[in-house]
């Protein structure tokens, strides 16, 4: 008859077999996973000039996953890899710097338009004080005029404004 010692070794034995066929499977996907990897680094490289980051961290967990896979394989260890434990994480790079993305600066500088560029309209005596400065104001918004050039609009109406309302004694 067998002995409890030896029956539960081999049951821990067959478990561990099946593990490792899983894990098998894994190291299937990840390998090509791992090639197509390097093969979109290199290119990137190539054209950006420095490594992406993204593919850097990626590439370091798929290789230590793999090394985790190997490591329960030959018996190194009794810790299985993910999905059993968690997804290792990247290192920090020792080679080249990866590549950072640049930010645009923007050229574009406030337009503005000379007090010269402001029309002013006479109106005629019956117009009110009111549409007199609706009018300025409009003006002023569509040629995006500064706060100064908004003042000296909004006084020129009054002006206009004050004249066109007072009328001559006979």
């Amino acid at each position: 008859m067998a002995r409890p010692d030896k029956t539960m070794r081999r049951e821990s034995l067959i478990l561990r077999i099946l593990w490792m066929l899983v894990f098998l499977a894994a190291w299937y996907i990840a390998v090509p996973l791992l090639g197509l990897l390097v093969v979109a680094q290199l290119l990137y490289r190539l054209f950006m000039g420095a490594p992406s980051g993204p593919f850097m961290s990626f590439g370091d967990s798929i290789s230590q996953y793999l090394g985790q896979i190997g490591r329960f394989a030959v018996f190194n260890t009794d810790e299985k890899p993910w999905p059993v434990a968690d997804w290792p994480t990247a290192r920090a790079a020792s080679g080249e710097p990866a590549h950072t993305a640049k930010e645009k600066t923007s050229e574009t500088a406030a337009t503005v338009i000379p007090t010269a560029a402001v029309a002013v309209h006479e109106t005629a005596p019956d117009t009110d004080l009111a549409s007199e400065a609706s009018e300025a104001s409009e003006a002023s918004e569509a040629l995006e005029v500064t706060d100064v050039q908004d003042d000296r609009v909004a006084e020129e109406a009054q002006t206009n404004a004050d004249v066109n309302t007072t009328e001559p004694k006979l």
